[in-house]
């Protein structure tokens, strides 16, 4: 028995590809706890649904542009077609922190609206479909991918810190408006996820290791698949009693 048997959930930004591929491991971690997945991606994920069927579990691959609402409603309705439930939506998709630094003076508006338009609108069309469903079981988990940067600040990337602030409070102001409905909202949220790319820096530049472990409560790294066993407990039973809270995986860089 898994601690998610019986389940659905939907992963968005579940495609390989980007520097940790954390929508990748979100999805698999569910899955090996019971979990029926819905892998979601503007890009293609069906290597991703393959790969967890071939470990024993149960994933649809399926496309969709969080920041078009037909597209979510559309996603929604055939996860529930699909699998005949929801009960878990992870909002991951996201513009990343990795883009180019970009000064508040030199940002275009053009810049600011791509940005928010994944990072903020795709989770609320998300949520907005997805609560529905829930709201049937009086029952559901919504867990909001955060960042440490909304708490610290992080420079010339205004755009990204202020759509992840707006996630913890869409956070907070969601889980008092739907706990009445048995639904749970909470963000997890962290900080330098090390890659293959950071690695390679690391490598290159030991000093610049140093600094960033020495920054930590524990000196150690942590990676994408450090995340999933979080993910998993937010999603499960075990964190029934738990809402509108926000936890941060960062090795105790900063204490919040």
């Amino acid at each position: 028995m898994g601690r998610l048997d019986g389940r659905t959930a939907v992963v968005t930004g579940a495609a390989h590809g980007d520097r940790a591929a954390l929508g990748v491991v979100y999805a698999k971690a569910l899955a090996a706890e019971g979990a029926k997945v819905v892998v979601a991606d503007v890009k293609d994920t069906s290597d991703v649904a393959a790969e967890i069927i071939a470990d024993g579990g149960d994933a649809l691959a399926l496309s969709v542009d969080v920041t078009d609402e037909a597209q979510v409603n559309e996603l929604m309705a055939k996860t529930v077609d699909h699998f005949g439930s929801l009960e878990v939506l992870i909002n991951n998709a996201a513009i990343g922190s990795n883009i180019p630094q970009i000064p508040v003076t030199e940002m275009s508006v053009e810049d600011w609206d791509a940005l928010m338009a994944v990072n903020v609108r795709g989770s609320f069309l998300c949520v907005k479909a997805a609560v529905p469903q829930m709201q049937k079981k009086k029952y559901g988990k919504i867990i909001n991918i955060g960042s440490t940067t909304m708490m610290t600040g992080l420079t010339h990337r205004l755009h990204y810190t202020s759509a992840k602030g707006a996630i913890l409070a869409m956070t907070r102001s969601l889980a008092a408006e739907l706990g009445g409905d048995g639904i749970r909202v909470n963000t997890a949220a962290y900080g330098l996820v090390t890659s293959q790319l950071n690695d390679e820096q690391f490598a290159s530049d030991p000093a610049f290791e140093a600094k960033v472990l020495g920054a930590r409560a524990l000196p150690v790294h942590y990676r994408a698949e450090d995340l999933g066993p979080t993910i998993v407990y937010m999603a499960a039973a075990d964190s029934d009693h738990m809402t509108g809270q926000c936890m941060v995986i960062n090795a105790g860089e900063y204490f919040y």
